[in-house]
């Protein structure tokens, strides 16, 4: 009997850890001749700013964006190209979309999604189907 009470302690220490599921949202883009896709969570959409182009300019700079994917990567990057866009299905919330150069991946590049506060999510490149 003494060792259910430590068995039950023990269950709800670990069980004081898990964490609510988080729902992820799937992102797919078209980024020149890149297919690219990208989990990001509803929350996180949720806690970026809004956006209205037709009324004000981005709450993060294309400047931030860029200087926000260099110090997630840790090291010198050449951005390539740089895009704009609304989130799928969260028509007021918008993102960057960054590529950048990376010689060691065979698409030779790498791009990553930047929501309006700054958060940086990278994004997996769609390998080319065989024809």
């Amino acid at each position: 009997m003494k060792y259910y009470h430590y068995l039950f302690v023990a269950t709800l220490a670990l069980s004081a850890n898990a964490h609510a599921l988080q729902p992820k949202i799937e992102i797919f883009e078209q980024f020149d001749d890149l297919r690219m896709i990208a989990f990001i969570s509803a929350d996180d959409i949720n806690n970026s700013p809004e956006w209205n182009p037709d009324l004000t300019p981005p709450s993060l700079t294309v400047y931030n964006a860029i200087k926000a994917v260099k110090k997630f990567r840790k090291k010198p990057t050449a951005v390539q190209e740089i895009e704009i866009r609304p989130v799928p299905g969260y028509e007021k919330h918008w993102h960057y979309l960054i590529k950048v150069s990376n010689d060691a991946m065979k698409s030779k590049h790498d791009i990553y999604i930047v929501l309006m506060d700054g958060k940086i999510i990278p994004a997996t490149i769609e390998p080319e189907g065989y024809k």
